[in-house]
């Protein structure tokens, strides 16, 4: 997934939430799958199989919340 594809996800998620803001959350291990809350967000520049520079957004994990909700899992295809 690409940052603008990220961004018109929230954008969408935000808009059907009446324009109020919304709680992000990562999903994990579809198999058992759990629920973490995002602890931050960094850039990096790394060189890629063709040695070229591209910059990559990685978000941390942060606090392991439970379970995955079973309709999340459903709507992700798990």
């Amino acid at each position: 997934m690409t940052a603008k594809e990220l961004i018109e996800e929230l954008e969408y998620a935000i808009s059907v939430n009446g324009g109020d803001d919304v709680e992000v959350r990562t999903a994990q291990q579809p198999q058992w799958a759990f629920e973490y809350t995002i602890d931050q967000a960094i850039t990096v520049e790394v060189e890629n199989d063709d040695e070229q520079k591209e910059k990559i957004v990685y978000l941390g994990e942060g606090s392991q919340l439970g379970y995955l909700n079973e309709l999340a899992s459903s709507e992700l295809g798990w």
